[in-house]
């Protein structure tokens, strides 16, 4: 039988940490110096999870020993005044029970961190992820250590937090931002700084931040009639694997692997019609990602425009993209998870599946969407309809079709608000017709909905749905037609409880995970694993600042997007503790 065992170091590790998960603590500096008067803010983000994994080690067939602990401690300090803000955040994970004896030899079955990093702990590790100051000087701010920038809609530069897919992606170096007249002024440059420890997905095998160069600057001038104007440029630099164990301020004196610019047009109120434009520009010179170019260069460009009119009760919002070739920005950040630019989707990022991912990703779109709201009743019953178009020509890569494409995407719901009563659908069709008839089509109908329905004068009861079918095309790796639902029950008791009941299904098989119902033969739907999940999850508030939540169960692997950003996460088998306390 394996020997599992937990170190004293490990022990002791957790004793502190279970200390340091206090609730968030508001407290006004006292004193002499350049904080006095500063009021200190505290936040607590604890994560306690317990991973059952399905696979048994040989020789050990009714054992469970590949089953481990994780947990997450995220502390954000912020100490601010008028004129001046400190902040710091501190990660930390740890895996417990991660090790077993084999053959009388210790083994260690996943690894939390990759070389490179310094941990007195073999199974932890802490990271002083975010660190900053910000010091206004009337029309004057300066940031110096993780700051933030996006530029227009994102096409030359998109680093901001992105908290709905668990990523976090700052500039460490310096930003500035001014005003001069009815002119703003900004410029970041810096070392992109991902985050290493993630706070809700499983982290395993962390590795060394490469640290690419970003410099850019950006104007805006406002109030010229009713026009705005504005231009930025950018310049990267982006690290190479072997560059991992260099100085990362090498990168500001190597050659430039890409140069962005781009300007922007706000129009407020001209023919009734606010209006918005940007056009891009980027120029290629990495080796990676000129690829077969004849000159050694490669150019990429873009154009976004959206006009937005509110005649009577509608409101119609017209939205147009194109791109060509600026997905490549991202060759060298998208392999590590995560995005240096991103440009407006047009997508409805809910049903996103593997394979509108390689729109949303595609080097080659074209695609427009009208959206028209109509306010039957203002503030209570909202229909819409949308209807988006794209016409996709790149091909390879993350697409399965072997032919351009052309897709259409409809939309009807409605929102209807009385009172406590909340009832919003949206439901859609989407087709991807290939341009060579023996290709087929890929084909997907969907439908999401929410439905809040008050129970007395405190309590409530919700339901919501989310399923989605989808027909593949024909693919030269063909793949299977699936099916797939998140579906969820909640009971509100009053303002502090809430127990929800999770149900999640799906028969594609290019998820990977196993559900945790196995009572329903999974034959039966085509395939050779289960398919059903099943959770249950209690969340109390002790104070409207503070939320604990109890989750047991599993849930499936999947493609999730927000801001245009999509990445394939993990599903989760096992039982997790989450603390979260802030002001």
């Amino acid at each position: 039988m394996a020997d599992l065992r937990c170190t004293g170091a490990r022990l002791a590790l957790g004793v502190l940490l279970a200390l340091g998960a206090r609730p968030a603590l508001a407290r006004e500096l006292k004193g002499e110096g350049p904080l006095d008067g500063a009021t200190l803010q505290l936040t607590t983000n604890f994560d306690l999870r317990f991973h059952e994994v399905p696979d048994r080690l040989a020789g050990f067939e009714d054992s469970n020993v590949l089953n481990y602990t994780e947990q997450v401690l995220r502390n954000n300090l912020l100490i601010s005044k008028p004129g001046l803000v400190v902040g710091l955040q501190v990660d930390e994970a740890a895996f417990f029970r991660n090790e077993y004896y084999l053959d009388d030899v210790l083994q260690t079955e996943r690894p939390l961190y990759a070389d490179g990093f310094l941990s007195p702990f073999d199974h932890a590790l802490v990271r002083l992820e975010k660190v900053y100051a910000t010091k206004r000087f009337g029309q004057v701010e300066l940031t110096a250590g993780d700051t933030y920038a996006s530029f227009g809609r994102g096409i030359a530069l998109n680093l901001i937090k992105n908290t709905g897919i668990d990523l976090d992606t700052s500039i460490r170096g310096a930003r500035s931002a001014f005003r001069v007249g009815n002119a703003d002024f900004t410029v970041v440059s810096g070392l992109t700084n991902p985050q290493d420890v993630s706070m809700f997905n499983p982290n395993r095998g962390i590795t060394k931040d490469q640290g690419h160069m970003v410099t850019g600057a950006r104007v805006e001038v406002f109030d010229i009639g009713k026009a705005s104007l504005g231009a930025h440029g950018v310049i990267y630099r982006f690290a190479r694997a072997d560059d991992v164990n260099s100085a990362a301020l090498q990168r500001y004196t190597e050659d430039l692997d890409a140069v962005a610019a781009g300007a922007t047009l706000q129009l407020n109120g001209v023919a009734g019609i606010d209006w918005f434009a940007e056009g891009d520009l980027v120029d290629y010179r990495a080796e990676e990602m000129v690829g077969e170019a004849e000159d050694g260069r490669l150019r990429g460009w873009a154009g976004y425009a959206s006009a937005a009119a509110y005649p009577g009760k509608a409101t119609v919002l017209v939205e147009g993209k194109r791109t060509k070739n600026t997905e490549v920005m991202n060759a060298f950040s998208g392999a590590e998870g995560w995005e240096i630019v991103a440009a407006p989707t047009l997508e409805y990022e809910m049903v996103i599946t593997e394979d509108a991912s390689a729109t949303v990703n595609s080097n080659d779109v074209a695609a427009g969407r009208v959206r028209i709201d109509y306010a039957v009743v203002p503030r209570k019953f909202i229909p819409y309809v949308s209807l988006a178009g794209f016409r996709d020509e790149e091909v390879g890569g993350e697409h399965f079709n072997a032919v351009p494409e052309t897709i259409g995407h409809g939309i009807v719901g409605w929102q209807l608000l009385e009172g406590r009563w909340v009832f919003q659908v949206n439901t859609g069709y989407r087709h991807d017709q290939r341009d060579v008839a023996e290709a087929g089509a890929d084909r997907m109908a969907h439908m999401d909905l929410d439905l809040h329905i008050p129970v007395g004068e405190k309590n409530a009861l919700e339901f919501t749905l989310n399923g989605r079918r989808f027909w593949w095309g024909n693919n030269p790796l063909q793949q299977t037609d699936f099916l797939e639902m998140n579906n969820a029950i909640v009971w509100h008791q009053g303002e502090k409880w809430a127990y929800i009941l999770y149900q999640d299904f799906t028969n594609n098989p290019i998820i990977t995970t196993d559900g945790n119902l196995t009572f329903i033969d999974p034959s039966s739907y085509g395939q050779d694993r289960d398919s059903l999940y099943g959770a249950f999850e209690v969340i109390v508030h002790p104070r409207p600042s503070s939320t604990l939540r109890l989750f047991y169960g599993a849930y499936k692997a999947g493609i999730r997007c927000a801001g245009g950003q999509c990445r394939t996460l993990p599903g989760f088998e096992g039982a997790r503790v989450t603390w979260q306390s802030t002001f």
